[in-house]
């Protein structure tokens, strides 16, 4: 076992290996990455949708007092339009962003309008020497954080054309961009002004793909380890319950012997008390070999299903014959209601219906009526198992069908699993829910054989 368990992790690596090589090296992203990216970068956005709210004001009052101070139309029409138009998209963003959330929300144009505004901005209040020129960088950051490769040199290089625009103004004879209130610059002083702006987009934009490629070798690294781990308990998981499965397949054979010796010496027990202790003593050793059996169906895999166009109204009685003896004994009666067909495995059913009525006829006070209910559809048919005994225990009712949990003082919890798994691998489902009038409704629903029937 343990060199099975070798094998599969070399397998494991040699296939790992290979999407690599496929991959020119690099390692292709762990199950589940793309996902985490996409949600934690959309939760840093909506909280830039929250800030931009707040900073843009600031900014434009700023650049619309700044040009006040120069009386050209352009200036101020420039200015004045730019942030009544930005200021109105960042505030329907703000509210789409509540109503259909960040997710919906495209990074791109709103990154791109905010570059295109503060370029607006920043050439209506000086060009090079505006003050506001120095929000760029700052937007810069954000495309190397939100954007992919492709979109950050495109859009850092619209920035660095726009800087050398505005340096090239600043350097034409008589420039209209610079703002008198500021004061001229010197050649050199514009050349010095343009290379550190120049110098900052590209920083900044490299800056913020630096934090970008940090945060997503955090999640990589993160998802890595889950996945390892989870690999190896996997593993460790299936040696278990093959181990734990040969044990149980192992105990049955002294189980029955133990059985079959207790019936042979019962004829020969003179004694009634003994006769008694022995039949205590066999129906016992039914109880275990009956727990060992649902342990079996549970550690194994379950077994391929054969499917067919069966009639589940019949399956239905044949279960309420078998248990008409103990119905009996208890003073409940078992009925059946209604007909239907289903594509399923009628053995498969029947092990699940069984179980259902079991249950059903433990918690039933006698006078009472097992209901077994079925109910044909044109997409699913219905088997439902209705009792009046107490309902589903409060303390159980949300983990009824986990493994081992149990209300019954002799079960062991894994019949209600097995019948579920057994329902899913159908492509149905089993639903427990509380009885109008009090009680319990177990219902199973399966694929419907009318189609094929009819076929």
């Amino acid at each position: 076992m343990r060199f099975a368990g070798l094998r599969v992790r070399s397998i494991a690596a040699r296939r790992i290996l290979r999407r690599e090589r496929e991959n020119d090296g690099m390692p292709s992203p762990p199950h589940g990455f793309a996902e985490i990216q996409r949600q934690e970068v959309n939760r840093l956005f909506g909280r830039v949708v929250g800030v931009r709210l707040l900073f843009v004001p600031v900014m434009m009052t700023v650049a619309v007092a700044l040009a006040w101070t120069d009386p050209r139309p352009w200036r101020t029409w420039l200015v004045g339009l730019t942030a009544v138009l930005a200021f109105a998209f960042f505030a329907v963003e703000a509210v789409r962003a509540r109503r259909v959330g960040i997710e919906r929300l495209s990074l791109r144009l709103n990154l791109a309008v905010a570059a295109v505004g503060t370029a607006c901005m920043a050439l209506g209040t000086g060009g090079l020497g505006s003050p506001l020129v120095f929000v760029l960088p700052v937007l810069a950051v954000t495309f190397g954080v939100f954007l992919d490769p492709p979109a950050i040199f495109v859009a850092t290089g619209i920035q660095v054309v726009a800087a050398a625009a505005f340096a090239g103004l600043a350097l034409a004879g008589g420039s209209p961009v610079a703002l008198p209130v500021l004061g001229g610059a010197s050649r050199l002083s514009v050349l010095v002004d343009w290379g550190v702006l120049t110098f900052l987009l590209v920083g900044s934009a490299g800056l913020g793909r630096v934090v970008r490629k940090t945060f997503d070798g955090m999640v990589r690294r993160a998802l890595s380890a889950q996945e390892e781990s989870l690999q190896a308990w996997q593993e460790r998981e299936a040696e278990l319950s093959a181990l734990s499965a040969e044990i149980a397949h192992e105990l049955k054979n002294p189980l029955a012997s133990v059985k079959g010796l207790a019936a042979l010496l019962a004829p020969g027990m003179a004694d009634p008390r003994s006769a008694e202790r022995l039949s205590v003593l066999r129906r016992e050793v039914d109880r275990l070999q009956s727990i060992l059996d649902e342990f079996l169906n549970f550690s194994r895999p379950l077994v391929p299903l054969t499917l067919g166009s069966a009639d589940i109204g019949a399956i239905a009685r044949e279960v309420a014959m078998l248990h008409e003896g103990m119905a009996r004994d208890l003073g409940v009666v078992v009925e059946v209601r209604g007909s239907g067909r289903a594509r399923c495995d009628p053995r498969k059913v029947k092990q699940v219906l069984i179980n259902l009525v079991q249950n059903a006829l433990d918690v039933s006070p006698p006078g009472q009526i097992v209901a077994i209910e079925v109910q044909d559809g044109a997409e699913t048919a219905r088997l439902s198992v209705l009792d009046r005994g107490p309902g589903l225990d409060p303390a159980v009712e949300a983990r009824v069908f986990e493994p081992g949990v149990t209300t019954k003082a002799g079960g062991s919890g894994l019949g209600l699993t097995v019948s579920r798994a057994i329902a899913r691998q159908h492509g149905g489902e089993l639903r427990l829910a509380p009885r109008d009038g009090g009680g319990l409704r177990a219902e199973l629903t399966l694929p419907s054989g009318a189609v094929e029937a009819a076929a």
